[in-house]
């Protein structure tokens, strides 16, 4: 079996794995595989790929667990279901959603940016990573330092809504 993509998804919170496997699934070609690798099993997304007319398998390596998954002729399209943000947004704490902050604060996605969060640039990672995860989150995610943390959150707390 030829593997034609790799994802690496250790560290990463639901639903981030789940997001960035359907969102590397569009990529394939009938035939092609995508390999990932993880810390958990993937049992929260088998089912739906399986569904979806992907061949897939899953084996545990060394501790953790890699995920085969490869698009056939009657693979179907899978789509993250992510619910809209509203743009009511009383205050910025740890606990905000990235993608509220960034519909509340347009201009939030420059410091959020400068802070190490570039995946947010790519289109859609900004329509479904930033759904998904809170400052906080995203802190531990790149596993930025406590210092750094307080300094973006007073540069977002010093932003003008818009």
């Amino acid at each position: 079996m030829v593997i034609n993509m790799m994802l690496n998804v250790r560290g990463l919170e639901a639903p981030q794995p789940a997001v960035m496997i359907i969102e590397n699934l569009g990529k394939l070609k009938v035939d092609e595989t995508l390999e990932v690798i993880g810390d958990k099993p993937f049992i929260d997304i088998l089912g739906k790929l399986d569904e979806a007319g992907y061949e897939v398998g899953v084996k545990e390596v060394s501790g953790f667990f890699v995920l085969r998954v490869t698009k056939t002729e009657s693979s179907k399209e899978l789509r993250m279901e992510v619910k809209e943000c509203d743009d009511k947004l009383d205050e910025i704490t740890e606990e905000t959603n990235v993608g509220k902050l960034l519909k509340a604060y347009p201009e939030s996605l420059k410091v959020l940016v400068k802070y190490g969060f570039s995946p947010l640039e790519n289109p859609v990672m900004g329509r479904t990573l930033a759904r998904t995860i809170t400052l906080k989150g995203a802190k531990r995610l790149l596993g930025m330092s406590d210092e750094k943390f307080i300094e973006m959150m007073n540069e977002l707390k010093g932003l003008k809504k818009t």
